[in-house]
């Protein structure tokens, strides 16, 4: 089963799209900023990210870009 970490500030969007993912069949895990996601990262190790850009601490921007390094994986020349 695929495994999807859900990063948003906003409970409400976190519990909606959990829900919606874990009744497709997906396991869900939450974080509530970027901060909190890299954080808890390399325990839960997902298997896809869904980010919100604006947020508090570390922002959806900040994160990936940090993700991109740890994982080493090269932005696009698009």
């Amino acid at each position: 089963m695929s495994k999807i970490m859900i990063v948003d500030d906003d409970p409400n969007i976190r519990e909606l799209v959990c829900t919606l993912l874990r009744n497709g069949g997906f396991e869900t895990c939450e974080s509530k900023d970027g901060r909190d996601a890299l954080q808890q990262i390399t325990a839960v190790n997902p298997d896809l990210a869904i980010v919100d850009l604006i947020m508090p601490h570390v922002d959806g921007y900040e994160l990936c870009h940090k993700l991109r390094q740890f994982y080493g994986l090269q932005l696009s020349s698009r």
